[in-house]
């Protein structure tokens, strides 16, 4: 006989069922809940780590270049401008080019010559008045230097007074033979120098020969006026230990030449000539 109060077996079971199908179904809400919230953890990490886009900068607008305004015309009676002439370059001359090449060296701006003496030689050219005092005229280092024009010297122009200096070697050699003009006889024979540049032939005679301390400035070569110059040819000419006949104004152009005594300190030899003759 059955006990209406105790249940049977089949509800039993029913009940069973239907707590698994519960548990189950919890189960699987939080599978699903746990894959939808590690997406959307997953995702909004890949947005924060995301470069924020950037806008495209706008191309600049092209600049329009204006057109060019015409050139008004010239009025009637306006006159044409007149074209301003290029200087025609001076001839160089075919002898002194020909010693730059020989000696490769193209400071080399003049010959000098006095006939029956040892001075025959090319004339150098620096910017200064000590490059070549121990070069000689391949630029190699050399006590016995070469002949050398001043610093202030511009073969280009025509100089009121052309300087040029070399030393006073004992061999006979550069411009020891200056000292030679302290006898009145070889003076007398020896009046006649010439000095041709890149731009000129030029023959000049002596007119003054003298012993001078460095205080008297006949190395000048910038005068501010022909006054100027014209006192300095004529202490030039009062210094001189012969007289001659050779008459030299403000007007004239003079060679100088210039070399050391050797004997009290800082006293020269030098050598004024006039310009009496220009083959260009």
């Amino acid at each position: 006989m059955t006990d209406k109060n105790q249940p049977d077996n089949s509800s039993r079971t029913n009940s069973k069922r239907r707590v698994t199908m519960v548990v189950a179904l919890l189960f699987v809400c939080g599978v699903l809940g746990g894959l939808m919230f590690f997406n959307y953890t997953r995702d909004k990490r890949l947005a924060e780590n995301e470069p924020a886009a950037v806008s495209p900068t706008p191309s600049p607008e092209p600049t329009l270049t204006p057109a060019p305004s015409a050139t008004p015309a010239p009025a009637a009676d306006t006159p044409a401008p007149t074209a301003t002439p290029t200087p025609t370059p001076r001839p160089m001359s075919e002898e002194i080019l020909a010693l730059r090449r020989e000696y490769n060296n193209d400071d080399i701006v003049g010959y000098l010559r006095i006939p029956d003496s040892s001075i025959n030689y090319p004339v150098v050219y620096y910017t200064d008045n000590d490059f070549y005092l121990e070069r000689d005229v391949f630029k190699n280092i050399n006590s016995t230097g070469s002949i050398f024009m001043d610093c202030e010297n511009n073969v280009e122009r025509d100089e009121k007074n052309f300087v040029l200096y070399g030393h006073n070697m004992k061999a006979d050699i550069m411009f020891h033979a200056i000292r030679y003009y302290n006898d009145k006889n070889y003076f007398e024979n020896h009046r006649y120098i010439t000095f041709n540049t890149l731009y000129g032939n030029y023959t000049w005679e002596v007119f003054s020969f003298y012993k001078t301390n460095i205080d008297f400035n006949y190395i000048n070569v910038l005068f501010k006026s022909d006054e100027e110059f014209g006192e300095l040819v004529r202490e030039m000419k009062r210094r001189s230990h012969y007289e001659t006949n050779v008459d030299v104004t403000q007007d004239d152009r003079v060679l100088t030449l210039s070399t050391c005594t050797n004997q009290e300190e800082d006293t020269r030899y030098v050598v004024n000539a006039k310009l009496i003759r220009q083959d260009s």
